[in-house]
């Protein structure tokens, strides 16, 4: 791979994070309230201590102070202490809660991928058919779902009405596992639903971009040549798909970005334990340092997914490496 290549995705890179930097910095901070105001009225504390806690989160000093002493516990890995949950380090908050976003935002973006790209495949395989209308049409009412709406509509009828789900958390309260299997098949339970409203929400847009590329990509002339040639279907139809996965594999990481904003309803929705959640309560309490952690280590995910699906693409496609 030419290093001139690289040498602009990694520039890229790098101009992207210091742009998030900057942003994570501020925009939590541009939201209206005082996070001691706040703090004290939940706990019941009285408005003395308002002063006294103002002081000790540092927030009397100038904003550009914060910043300052922002940038550099960054780079030293010490993202400070919890509002709400003091005296908790943040770093002991988001890596609780981290793996199980990092699960259920897992497990989402594979079964988005794989059910997204098949029903696309399948319907320009079968363009102009019926069973390309209906997926189409599927695709486009899906589309406009929003994730909360899907996943309240989920908790109803299969937790609420039919109870054959669990509707919150991300493991049975108080329940005794034997070995990892029980375990194992408690959180796969509790997944099932908040998988299912992010799926059925993201796929469709995998699904109308592949089948628009299988159809160009049936129209060029090696495909032509190959069934003159007389190659069975199924060959025919692995050459096609081959060159149709190009569009899918770069929206894999750009959609990220999408699912990491449904994963925080996903996660209010259900209360599951993740990083979204987690955004959620901070935001109520205007939990700088926590908002901050948890911006930066998903917008920081995101950007690497982007990276390494511009080295895929360009592994995939050749011709991308030297334009």
């Amino acid at each position: 791979m030419p290093s001139s290549f690289l040498v602009r995705r990694s520039i890229r890179l790098i101009i992207t994070f210091f742009i998030i930097v900057i942003l994570d910095f501020l925009l939590p901070r541009l939201m209206p309230g005082n996070p001691v105001a706040i703090l004290v009225k939940q706990s019941g504390l009285p408005d003395s201590a308002i002063q006294q806690l103002t002081k000790q989160f540092e927030l009397d000093k100038p904003l550009y102070d914060q910043f300052i002493a922002y940038i550099v516990n960054l780079f030293k890995g010490n993202w400070g202490y919890s509002y709400r949950y003091y005296p908790t380090p943040v770093k002991d908050l988001i890596f609780q809660r981290l793996p199980w976003t990092l699960l259920l935002l897992g497990t989402s973006s594979i079964t988005v991928f794989l059910f997204g790209v098949f029903q696309g495949f399948l319907a320009g395989w079968r363009h102009g058919t019926k069973t390309d209308s209906t997926i189409t049409l599927v695709a486009v009412l899906v589309y406009a779902i929003p994730y909360y709406w899907l996943a309240l509509v989920l908790q109803y009828f299969f937790g609420y009405k039919l109870k054959w789900l669990p509707t919150s958390q991300a493991l049975t309260f108080g329940a005794v596992y034997h070995n990892f299997l029980d375990y194992a098949l408690d959180v796969a339970r509790h997944l099932v639903l908040p998988v299912t409203a992010i799926t059925l929400t993201a796929y469709a847009a995998y699904t109308l971009v592949t089948r628009n590329t299988m159809i160009d990509v049936l129209g060029e002339d090696f495909i032509v040549t190959a069934k003159a040639k007389g190659l069975p279907e199924r060959k025919v139809m692995w050459h096609a798909a081959r060159n149709a996965m190009l569009p899918p594999v770069t929206m894999l990481a750009i959609r990220l970005g999408h699912m990491v904003g449904g994963a925080v309803f996903t996660e209010t929705v259900f209360s599951y334990p993740g990083v979204g959640l987690l955004i959620y309560e901070s935001i109520i309490y205007k939990d700088y340092p926590v908002l901050n952690a948890a911006f930066f280590i998903l917008a920081i995910t995101v950007i690497i997914a982007n990276f390494i699906a511009d080295l895929l693409y360009a592994w995939l496609d050749p011709r991308v490496r030297y334009r």
